[in-house]
């Protein structure tokens, strides 16, 4: 299965690198996988009484290091999704 790294890029262009990176059939798979944690992530935040930081985004990074996938946090704040 490929491999993909989700960095994350906050508003101010610093980027968080994802050494790692999670496996998925395809990539597809992967911005599935990054809606979900994107709504987790803000609904953490607004948990805890922060701003909505919708300027967030991931950048997935395939195996050979190739940008596949800019995805912003705004895109997951304006989907409905199944609740957790």
């Amino acid at each position: 299965m490929p491999r993909y790294f989700f960095y994350l890029r906050d508003e101010s262009g610093n980027l968080q690198e994802d050494p790692e990176g999670q496996e998925f059939s395809d990539l597809a798979g992967a911005e599935e996988n990054a809606m979900a944690s994107a709504k987790e992530i803000l609904a953490e935040e607004l948990l805890r009484g922060k701003p909505v930081r919708t300027g967030l985004a991931f950048e997935i990074f395939d195996e050979n290091h190739r940008l596949v996938l800019h995805f912003p946090f705004a895109f997951a704040a304006e989907k409905a999704g199944p609740p957790p």
